[in-house]
């Protein structure tokens, strides 16, 4: 659990709850490969996750199958301060419900999904496009 009695761990649970995009990096063939990803982010007395709906014919799927390890980066501030990474176990979760069935997911994307038009602005077009769940678990965190 992201330890919430610590700086970092509150600036990082901040974080967690304000953006919304953050840097997603899955290894390829020993190679990082880092992506933007929109993601949602669960803290329950029983733990805590992270889920990233994947393009369907992204490379990432693949690559969480082969090597479940990945890290997320946030942005960090132009002098190069607000440096904080998560770290953490990944899965393809076809169990979890699709993105226009996650009424979380929804309502902190909502206005993006229905401005964008690459999906027809809608919940379903975004989920057709957006259909493979990543959980992510075991979460660790450095930075400054």
């Amino acid at each position: 659990m992201i330890d919430e009695s610590t700086v970092l761990g509150a600036r990082v649970l901040e974080r967690l709850r304000e953006d919304r995009v953050f840097w997603m990096t899955t290894v390829d063939r020993a190679a990082p490969q880092p992506a933007p990803v929109w993601f949602l982010y669960e803290r329950t007395d029983a733990g805590e996750r992270i889920i990233v709906y994947s393009k369907t014919t992204a490379r990432r799927n693949a690559n969480v199958m082969a090597n479940p390890k990945v890290a997320f980066n946030f942005n960090c501030t132009p002098g190069g301060g607000e440096v904080h990474v998560i770290r953490g176990s990944a899965r393809v979760a076809l169990e979890i419900p699709q993105a226009s069935e996650n009424a979380s997911y929804l309502a902190r994307y909502r206005d993006w999904i229905e401005e964008e038009m690459d999906w027809g602005g809608t919940f379903e077009g975004f989920a057709a496009q957006y259909s493979i769940p990543i959980e992510i678990t075991d979460l660790a965190i450095w930075g400054w």
